[in-house]
């Protein structure tokens, strides 16, 4: 086990010795990392079993790959298997890498690979990083064990490859979304016409992932989250086949992760989610003949709730007094911004953190007469994915939240746009700032609620509940799914809405020392 420790300074840290047996082809004898000290127990543990997998796996890989004598690949081996690879990362880094065009330097890359100079054209393509690590990991996960001259012509594929998809990434960025020409060209891998050893894998479970990705039948932050669980039942596996992973494998991985300290819910709303559904889907769309993980469940004992969900009335009082302080001159514009307001506007709505950082000036607004949130999956994410409008309190049109409001206006209130380069799809920079936030309320001392960010959505019901707010209202206002079918008919008229909004009492804080 890899122990979890702070150190002198109160940071979370950990090491991993790196095994005697594949410590010369890994490179290193240890890997180590450390967290921030704000960090929960919990969370510290969950970010351990997230960098910890992908270096489980890769001592895994090198412990398969030596396990077999060397064997020589024909031409059309080599290329079908580069092939196979060159399609499996074309799904998974065609989003990366089409993100922010301009953070990539295509022809940099490009000349880093050719040959230098005018030389001649049967010249070997130069080693590229990345391709020789993917050529590493291909051969790894197949369980082959090559000579030299198969790794090398594998690795010229590869290069090739590469070179073509960073011209096809330079044609999209330049507005072309015609078909792929390489694809066509490719031959198919079939492992018993062409001599590859019978223990190699019939279906990669990361591949099935990353196509399951590239559907986006889930959003972005459940890709991530279920991104590091499959990665860790690979590593656990040992292997990365999904034709060889039982319902026994599932349980023992299951009890692995509980030993580590997270909870049955965390396991099993998470990882035990990420299994069922890829392999559920794996199997509907006909990629796996069988289903082994059908009904999974995760046996262990219920977490003991030691303290409330909501935030009590001291910890709100706590956030929204800070809010309304001077916040630091470091801050950019928009984060300020974001302290000043998104807790009181989760005070008021009980909104999911991200649904309120992901608001831009026309997301205030009149809608027959009633100023509203528009929480709109336009703007971001939405759990629901479906828009709602949820009137604003009297105490925040007071306070001058709608100030902000701009129509026509799709510029983010609460984060910086200028600062793309530094989000992606699975961490965009809304979501960022939600973090943000909640390390400034645990800086505040509202530190024993689970989560302060999502303490406002229990808080909101808690008070609704006290002044009778009606339930569906509730429900309406929060974006939470209506319990029956009849209650999902019609809508709620917004002047309705905000007569429940306004049963809410508002808050009375006192102001920061100095101001």
């Amino acid at each position: 086990m890899v122990a979890l420790r702070r150190t002198g300074t109160g940071l979370w840290s950990a090491r991993k010795a790196i095994p005697a047996d594949v410590r010369e082809a890994y490179g290193k004898r240890e890997e180590k990392k450390t967290w921030p000290a704000s960090l929960s127990k919990e969370q510290a543990k969950a970010e351990l079993g997230a960098w910890l997998a992908p270096i489980e796996e890769r001592i895994s890989l090198l412990r398969s790959a030596n396990a077999s004598a060397p064997v020589s690949l024909t031409p059309r081996q080599c290329r079908a298997m580069a092939g196979e690879w060159y399609k499996a990362m074309s799904i998974s880094e065609e989003e990366r890498f089409t993100e922010s065009p301009r953070a990539w330097d295509w022809d940099a890359d490009i000349a880093a690979i050719l040959p230098e100079g005018e030389a001649d054209p049967d010249e070997p393509l130069r080693p590229f990083p990345f391709v020789v690590e993917a050529r590493d990991r291909l051969l790894a996960e197949q369980g082959l064990r090559v000579d030299a001259e198969s790794s090398e012509r594998l690795l010229q594929d590869m290069l090739s490859l590469y070179l073509q998809f960073l011209r096809l990434m330079q044609r999209r960025c330049a507005g072309d979304y015609g078909e792929d020409p390489v694809i066509d060209t490719l031959p198919k891998l079939e492992t018993q016409q062409q001599g590859l050893p019978k223990g190699s894998p019939k279906v990669s479970l990361t591949q099935l992932f990353e196509e399951f990705a590239a559907r986006q039948s889930a959003s972005p932050h459940t890709i991530r989250k279920w991104r590091r669980a499959i990665e860790s039942f690979v590593s656990h596996l040992g292997h990365d086949d999904a034709t060889k992973a039982t319902r026994s494998d599932a349980h023992s991985w299951f009890d692995s992760l509980l030993a580590t300290g997270l909870s049955v819910r965390t396991v099993r709303m998470t990882y035990r989610a990420a299994l069922a559904r890829i392999f559920k889907v794996a199997h509907d769309r006909g990629r796996l003949n069988e289903n082994p993980m059908q009904r999974l469940e995760v046996f262990g004992p219920k977490a003991a709730q030691t303290r409330r969900k909501d935030l009590s009335d001291t910890e709100a009082q706590t956030i929204l007094s800070a809010a309304l302080g001077p916040q630091p001159e470091r801050l950019s514009p928009a984060h300020a911004r974001a302290r000043r307001w998104v807790p009181w506007i989760c005070a008021y709505t009980g909104a999911r953190v991200n649904e309120i950082t992901q608001l831009r000036a026309m997301d205030i607004r009149q809608v027959d007469g009633v100023w509203v949130f528009h929480i709109t999956p336009e703007a971001g994410s939405v759990k629901t994915r479906k828009a709602r409008s949820v009137p604003i309190h009297s105490h925040l049109l007071e306070q001058g939240i709608t100030d902000l409001a701009k129509a026509g206006d799709e510029t983010p209130l609460f984060y910086d746009p200028a600062a793309l380069r530094k989000g992606s799809k699975s961490h965009p920079l809304h979501t960022q700032m939600g973090s943000k936030l909640a390390k400034w309320v645990r800086s505040l001392g509202v530190t024993e609620v689970q989560s302060p960010n999502h303490g406002w959505r229990h808080r909101f019901k808690t008070l609704a509940r006290r002044v009778g707010m009606d339930p569906e209202a509730r429900d309406a206002i929060q974006g939470h799914v209506p319990k029956t079918e009849g209650q999902a008919y019609g809508e709620w008229p917004l002047d309705a809405l905000r007569a429940e909004v306004e049963k809410l009492p508002p808050y009375f804080v006192a102001m920061p020392a100095g101001d």
